[in-house]
């Protein structure tokens, strides 16, 4: 089997009174697509919060290859390989697709103190392999128009170029917050090439998604969340049709 990369276990996150997420286990593998599904308030995107360091868990253990996961999001980017897209594109609207991508592809120039002083002293050098990267990546998730302003684009536009951004940082593990939410049939046919490409290099994906028809066709493995517990983590066939599934998007039906 291959490698596990990423690894929740016993994950608890509250709010006061209210458990957003309660015993939360689950992992994922190299080269393997985990699909984190369930209805609105099940608890998915603050797990992945706690998982990325934009929030942290009150108890439980995260772990990246074995190695517990500690700090913000930017320790965790930069030290273990996390990149994470969001429900709502986080992109420079008033910069071009290729100054979006390029940021990113670019984006060592800024992942330590000392670097971020060096560039502000001396600037970002100009490489030529950055710009060819940049050029690769979008060709490869069928990105034209690079000169465009990323505020003139579709909402499916520009979450495919946040995918773009969080793949030029060439991480371990890709976490990807509703990619699927605004596009049309090409743009899901689009993102499900690009997921492919992606764990083709070794990379898991971690997708969290309402749509569950296009993550059960998508993913290897399926984990459904309802009010902050993981009541279901197996094939995505057999997801769909089990009880809690049933119960979770229709009510129990009493059978």
């Amino acid at each position: 089997m291959n490698e596990v990369l990423l690894q929740c276990h016993g994950v608890n996150k509250s709010y006061g009174g209210v458990r957003a997420v309660q015993s939360a286990s689950l992992e994922v593998r190299a080269g393997e697509i985990v699909g984190l599904v369930g209805p609105n308030g099940a608890g998915k995107t603050t797990l992945v919060d706690c998982i990325t360091g934009q929030q942290f868990a009150n108890s439980g253990e995260i772990r990246l290859r074995d190695t517990p996961l500690v700090g913000g999001p930017s320790r965790r980017a930069r030290i273990a390989g996390l990149a994470r897209t969001f429900q709502h594109p986080q992109l420079a609207l008033d910069m071009t697709v290729r100054e979006n991508l390029t940021l990113a592809a670019a984006s060592h120039h800024f992942d330590t103190p000392w670097n971020v002083a060096k560039s502000l002293l001396f600037g970002v050098p100009r490489s030529a392999r950055v710009a060819e990267r940049v050029e690769e990546v979008a060709s490869e998730m069928h990105i034209g128009g690079l000169d465009r302003l990323t505020e003139d684009l579709t909402l499916g536009e520009q979450r495919l170029v946040e995918v773009a951004r969080a793949f030029l940082r060439n991480p371990t593990l890709l976490l990807l917050d509703e990619p699927f939410a605004g596009g049309d049939p090409r743009g899901v046919a689009t993102m499900t090439e690009v997921l492919n490409q992606t764990i083709a290099r070794g990379c898991g994906v971690l997708v969290v998604d309402h749509n569950v028809d296009i993550v059960a066709s998508l993913v290897h493995r399926m984990v459904l969340m309802d009010m902050g517990k993981i009541v279901f983590d197996g094939d995505p066939a057999e997801a769909m049709a089990s009880q809690e599934m049933r119960d979770v998007y229709f009510g129990s039906t009493g059978v």
